[in-house]
């Protein structure tokens, strides 16, 4: 199997072989309000949130130019290898319009660009269990497999995570001692996400960032929902913030994801500053910017749902990518 591996401004396709697989279970993280189990929200301070920002990550077929997005006309990705790099040029399509998705730049989330480490599409993966790097992590009957029937991000596959009631951990794994924990302290983590369902009150997780060694001890990292919005914490309840961390006084609620569109996230990690930032569709949301909280060098990553509140979830993961600069939606 041939993935993307990206050193710098250049790519070459390598050989990987299979990578430890799941392992145990992090600890639950921070508990949400209303129907979250543990005790409190998650600690409050800072500013209010933005708003999520508008226009999608979709790509569809046709030529015209777009508005608000990467809607009609977007560009088509090539065949390519398995990290969507080699071969996977743009082609075809106009570029997108104005808008919070689209700066009429072709869609292709897996270019080569400087300090990219791993950019996967999924385009050359069968139906069926993610191949290596990519094991899985599965806590109950939950699935996780690549999808060519669902609309993807790019191309034509995607990862599907199928979270039934009963689940706690039904997550995409990667532990591969090549891509991290990054030589530098710093890493950004990019990936598309698409929920079949609205947002929960309750607190559930949707990456999570640990030591292989010693999963859900130490400083590690849930990014998350609660209150309808993003959150994230370290070390389980000791220390979290949401995408509005006013929302017990205003009770707005900041950035979240919206059911049935694809949403670009990105994510910084840094253990040595130390420093944690986010930014959707390429816009950062400045209460989840912290620089107080210790994190560790994280060399296991896992993405799906770890859920703690529930309901049932199915979600869909495309154009994962890891760099030691940062990467972008487009």
């Amino acid at each position: 199997m041939l993935i993307a591996l990206c050193l710098g401004c250049g790519c070459a396709a390598r050989s990987s072989s299979g990578s430890a697989s799941g392992g145990s279970n992090g600890s639950g993280g921070a508990s949400g309000s209303g129907s979250g189990s543990g005790g409190g929200g998650l600690a409050s301070g800072g500013g209010t949130g933005g708003g999520p920002g508008s226009g999608g990550m979709v790509p569809a077929s046709g030529g015209a130019s777009a508005t608000g997005g990467i809607g009609a006309g977007g560009a088509t990705l090539g065949s390519g290898g398995h990290g969507g790099v080699s071969g996977g040029g743009a082609s075809g399509g106009a570029s997108a319009g104005a808008g919070a998705g689209g700066s009429g730049v072709a869609a292709d989330p897996c270019a080569p660009r400087p300090g990219l480490l791993l950019c996967d599409t999924f385009e050359a993966d069968a139906p069926g269990p993610p191949p290596a790097p990519w094991t899985t992590s599965i806590t109950g009957s939950g699935k996780v497999t690549i999808d060519g029937t669902a609309p993807a991000n790019s191309g034509t596959r995607s990862v599907h995570i199928e979270d039934a009631a009963s689940d706690y951990d039904t997550l995409l794994a990667l532990h591969d001692p090549a891509i991290l924990p990054s030589t530098t302290g710093r890493f950004y983590l990019r990936f598309f996400i698409r929920l079949a369902a609205p947002m929960t009150m309750g607190h559930n997780s949707f990456v999570l960032g640990d030591l292989y060694a010693s999963q859900g001890n130490g400083n590690f990292l849930r990014f998350s929902e609660d209150n309808q919005m993003l959150a994230e914490s370290i070390m389980g309840d000791a220390q979290g913030a949401m995408s509005n961390n006013q929302y017990y006084n205003d009770h707005q609620i900041g950035v979240g994801f919206t059911a049935g569109r694809w949403t670009c996230v990105e994510l910084l990690l840094d253990h040595v500053k130390p420093e944690i930032d986010v930014w959707v569709d390429d816009v950062e949301v400045p209460d989840l910017h912290s620089t107080a909280w210790k994190i560790d060098a994280y060399d296991y990553l896992r993405l799906g749902f770890e859920k703690y509140a529930g309901p049932a979830s199915e979600i869909w993961y495309d154009d994962i990518a890891i760099g030691t600069q940062k990467i972008g939606c487009r």
